[in-house]
């Protein structure tokens, strides 16, 4: 059936309002929707569309700002996360499970340029569904979760050299040696990247002198859509300048801005993108060959799991947490998709092959939600009691006594931390914010990801040693759990917490906190003594009025403290009374 290109496009989001919600109904990934929208409306499904050439054309632009997104989350921040351990065991989960999976290959009489590029398609894993199924079932921050992202952080570093490869293995028939190709791709990505460190952050500052959101957005895409032109026209393809594109700006100050304009357009095109890939699932291929599909399925899965379950046990996880690591990433990704269309447009693997292996991808992703839930359960059922990002603390933390437990390491956590380094208090920092951990942890804080809200955190950091804990985090329900956790478990400890505000004070001091500090009392002290001086008000008469408002404060959190709080609290009213000293003039 012939239609128009609009109308075409009216067909495949029409197909994706009605396919995207169903697949999220039955627990599975959008991705795995458009896919079986796409089929749904494609020449092999309904017929609706006969001809996916146009839709074809308009979807490359999703794998461009797919590859985009990909090399923007790759700042040296984020990559900080990793680790050594974690960082070796994503290197080499892509080079063993290709190397196998290569030798395989050969063995069944592919070619070589097919196979490298089969091996390292079928490597990879799904960043979206993995990512999001861990966020949801709140395990990033475990150690498992830790070596998950750094698998697909290694993965997603990967995609640059890949997409040389597999430019690489698409010249391997012609004149030009395939080694050549590669060589001259390398170059021509180390101009772009020197090129664009210099040039890009310059532009940006200029843009963003303008104050023109519009203009902020226009530059972006022009950015994407040169740097993709420009390797194409060095015969690259177009997502490895896309994807150079986003490592140049992922450095800079404007990358969440950039992130923030170009998601709508990312969005947009990928669905695009994966509904063309639907479309070109041919059923009578899948039907015909539905054997060599299952042998294909079984067959990645036990390769991947394998190999990652073998690597597991190399970097000191237990028998437990390495099937869990398997099962989890042993399906393909949606960068599969990518390097299978790039590669049977330029020849590097035949069109019949491809086909034949994105259900095999598409199917092995719908599983790994599936895979995720059955790997958790065989690692609570043989360790029910124990996690491995705590036994690393308690591993880490051994011997040290006489702590101050800090739980929370954002604005005010960290200063208290870098304050205490100075006077050389032994600390441990407890914080499940990954971001957080890694700014922590460039200043050298012994900042741990963990959930600092369950009492097997506590005795991880032994607690039970420490004298001091200190409640930082931001949520004000998850300060007074856990406080009063810490009550419950550790009377001994002197327990502070920091407030939301006045009326925060109340609940937890009866949820056990020694001390409730509210933040916006100091910040709002310092700000009028400042917006007074500039007033002209003498700074005698400025000291006396913030002195007599702390005082009247601190009499106000004594009315909302428990009795037990109260002496305390006058104490320290008597105290804050007497005038500051005068800010000395600079």
């Amino acid at each position: 059936m012939s239609h128009s290109v609009l109308f075409e496009l009216f067909l495949v989001l029409t197909a994706a309002v009605i396919a995207v919600p169903l697949a999220q109904k039955l627990r599975a990934n959008s991705i795995i929707g458009f896919l079986i929208g796409g089929f749904c409306i494609g020449p092999f499904g309904f017929g609706l569309i006969s001809d996916r050439e146009d839709i074809s054309t308009v979807a490359e632009l999703g794998i461009v700002f797919l590859l985009f997104m990909i090399g923007l989350e790759l700042s040296r921040e984020r990559l900080r996360v990793i680790g050594g351990r974690f960082a070796t065991l994503g290197f080499l989960q892509i080079g063993v499970t290709m190397a196998v999976m290569f030798g395989v290959l050969l063995l069944i009489n592919y070619d070589m340029p097919a196979s490298i590029v089969i091996a390292g398609a079928l490597a990879l894993s799904s960043t979206a569904i993995i990512l999001k199924q861990l966020s949801d079932e709140r395990q990033l921050h475990t150690r498992f979760g830790r070596a998950a992202l750094a698998i697909l952080l290694l993965q997603d570093v990967a995609v640059g050299p890949f997409l040389i490869m597999v430019q690489a293995a698409g010249n391997a028939g012609s004149e030009t040696s395939p080694w050549i190709s590669a060589l001259s791709g390398v170059g021509a990505v180390a101009v772009l990247l020197l090129t664009g460190r210099y040039l890009l952050p310059r532009l940006f500052r200029y843009i963003a002198a303008l104050k023109n959101p519009e203009l902020f957005a226009i530059g972006t895409l022009f950015v994407v859509l040169a740097a993709s032109t420009l390797t194409e026209a060095a015969g690259l393809s177009m997502a490895l300048g896309a994807f150079i594109a986003g490592v140049m700006l992922a450095e800079t100050e404007f990358r969440h801005q950039i992130e923030a304009d170009i998601s709508p357009f990312r969005g947009v095109f990928l669905s695009l993108f994966f509904m063309s890939v639907g479309m070109s699932v041919n059923a009578n291929v899948v039907i015909g060959q539905a054997g060599t599909i299952i042998l294909w399925l079984i067959g990645l899965l036990v390769i991947k799991a394998a190999v990652l379950f073998g690597l597991s046990l190399l970097i000191g996880f237990n028998r437990a947490s390495s099937i869990r690591v398997a099962m989890s990433l042993a399906a393909g990704g949606e960068f599969a998709f990518v390097m299978l269309a790039l590669a049977s447009q330029n020849g590097a693997v035949p069109i019949d092959i491809a086909v034949m292996l994105i259900p095999v991808v598409a199917i092995s992703m719908g599983l790994t939600p599936t895979l995720i839930s059955l790997g958790h359960r065989i690692e609570q059922k043989l360790h029910p009691k124990e996690t491995d990002q705590l036994s690393e603390i308690s591993d880490e933390t051994d011997g040290i006594q006489k702590h101050v437990l800090v739980i929370g390491c954002g604005r005010v956590g960290r200063v208290l931390a870098r304050l205490l380094r100075t006077k050389e208090i032994p600390f441990i920092v407890l914080e499940s914010d990954a971001q957080q951990v890694s700014r922590g942890r460039a200043e050298g804080l012994p900042v741990y990801f963990a959930d600092g809200s369950r009492p097997e955190t506590f005795r991880a950091a032994h607690t039970e040693q420490a004298h001091i804990a200190a409640v930082a985090m931001g949520n004000p329900h998850a300060t007074e759990k856990t406080v009063a956790l810490l009550r419950q478990h550790y009377p001994h400890l002197k327990i502070f917490a920091r407030a939301q505000d006045i009326t925060h004070i109340g609940p937890l001091s009866r949820s056990g906190a020694d001390a409730a500090i509210p933040e916006v009392l100091e910040t709002g002290l310092r700000l009028s003594d400042h917006v007074l001086a500039a007033c002209d008000i003498p700074q005698e008469d400025i000291d006396i009025e913030i002195a007599k408002f702390r005082r009247a404060d601190m009499l106000l959190m004594n009315e909302l403290a428990p009795r037990t709080a109260r002496q305390k609290t006058e104490d320290q009213a008597q105290k804050t009374a007497k005038p500051a000293k005068s800010r000395k003039s600079t």
